[in-house]
C-alpha cells in the first residue's frame, strides 16, 4: 500500500465527504453522517451557521489525524496493508 497526503486528507476533510479517503470506508462515513447530523441539528435549534463551521474544521483534523494514522501503520508493518483499517 502507498502512503497517503495528510494534507489531501485534511483538506478532503474539510468537505467531510473525504473523511472516508483518510479514515476508510466504515469510519469515515460514520464521522460524516454524525458530523453532519449534528451540525444539521445545531444549526436548525439555534438558527445559526457556525456549527457547520465548526464540523468542517473538525472533519479537517480528522482527515490530517487519520491520514498520519494510516501512514504511520503502513511504516510499522513494511508495504502490509494495516490490519485496523
Amino acid at each position: 500500500m502507498q502512503k497517503k497526503n495528510p494534507i489531501i486528507g485534511a483538506i478532503l476533510g474539510l468537505f467531510l465527504i473525504g473523511l472516508p479517503y483518510s479514515g476508510g470506508w466504515k469510519k469515515g462515513l460514520i464521522a460524516f453522517i454524525g458530523l453532519t447530523v449534528v451540525a444539521v441539528a445545531a444549526n436548525v435549534m439555534l438558527g445559526t451557521a457556525l456549527f457547520s463551521f465548526v464540523a468542517d474544521a473538525i472533519g479537517a483534523y480528522l482527515g490530517y489525524t487519520w491520514t498520519n494514522e494510516y501512514n504511520a501503520a503502513i511504516d510499522a508493518q513494511g508495504t502490509e496493508t494495516p490490519a485496523t483499517l
